[in-house]
């Protein structure tokens, strides 16, 4: 006997920064349709106290219930950071964050144990990747590096453009002397980035791996759906998109990332409280 879940997946994030685990996840599970929340108005949470990241999470996953999810992506490292635990106790669809699966890929890949980890400052100041990491080797060093600004161009569409690639290297300049292999893009946003990330360790002659904790995340999902029976065998990949701030600001951004017309994306708003 075969099983087929034909609700969609939900997607979470507190801006556009979601838009490259969609992308993976789009990828992989093509007979999947999903649902894209973005809280557009808020963003960014990195500057936001815990207790705010929280409320607007949870409101958040609200909206996705709303819209039948048979389970979300937390797509967003601070929010997993602040509010994982809220959302797996208060909703029963089961809900994957990205910080799991980027932390255990990196204890996979590091050969010197020397890591460098971009985030938000929320999520650098909770200290959950190198809590996560150091319960898998506690030989594994971790400097974490808040970049505020990296959030604010991207959500600006300038994550693959000069304004992107000046803003990410003023951060990654800052650790010129240390001998790391292994760079974690610890917030879903500077992925978006990573093709100047990459020119930017190519310019020092700097060989070290980039994890992408979001694209681990979606080969996880996929795998934690299988075993629940909760994947699809007739999906197209439709997508629709529920924001919080402007449409036409993110319809112009989410355009560039995910290399479609403006007039293709089924983009509505939700009022937040």
């Amino acid at each position: 006997m075969s099983f087929s879940d034909n609700r969609p997946i939900g997607v979470f994030d507190s801006g556009v920064g979601g838009l490259s685990v969609l992308k993976v996840l789009r990828e992989i599970l093509p007979n999947e349709n999903f649902i894209y929340v973005g809280d557009t108005l808020r963003v960014p949470y990195g500057d936001k106290e815990a207790s705010e990241i929280k409320a607007y999470t949870l409101e958040c996953f609200e909206k996705l219930r709303e819209e039948n999810v048979k389970g979300v992506v937390l797509a967003c490292n601070t929010a997993t950071s602040y509010a994982l635990d809220e959302v797996k106790e208060k909703f029963d669809f089961p809900t994957v964050g990205v910080i799991g699966a980027g932390a255990l890929e990196t204890t996979m890949v590091t050969k010197n144990k020397r890591v460098l980890l971009l985030a938000t400052n929320a999520t650098v100041n909770s200290g959950i990747y190198e809590d996560s990491i150091s319960r898998i080797d506690s030989k594994i060093e971790v400097k974490a590096e808040g970049c505020p600004d990296i959030v604010k161009v991207v959500e600006e569409g300038h994550a693959e453009d000069i304004i992107g690639f000046s803003t990410c290297k003023k951060y990654i300049d800052r650790y010129n002397d240390y001998d790391y292999d292994t760079l974690i893009l610890g917030c879903t946003h500077f992925a978006l980035a990573e093709e100047n990330i990459r020119k930017i360790l190519k310019e020092k002659n700097k060989d070290a791996t980039i994890v992408d904790p979001g694209r681990s995340t979606a080969i996880q999902l996929k795998r934690i759906f299988s075993e629940l029976r909760l994947l699809s065998d007739s999906g197209s990949g439709e997508v629709e998109y529920f924001i919080s701030g402007s449409q036409d600001d993110f319809k112009s951004t989410a355009s560039k990332i995910l290399r479609k017309n403006v007039d293709d994306l089924d983009v509505k708003s939700f009022i937040t409280k």
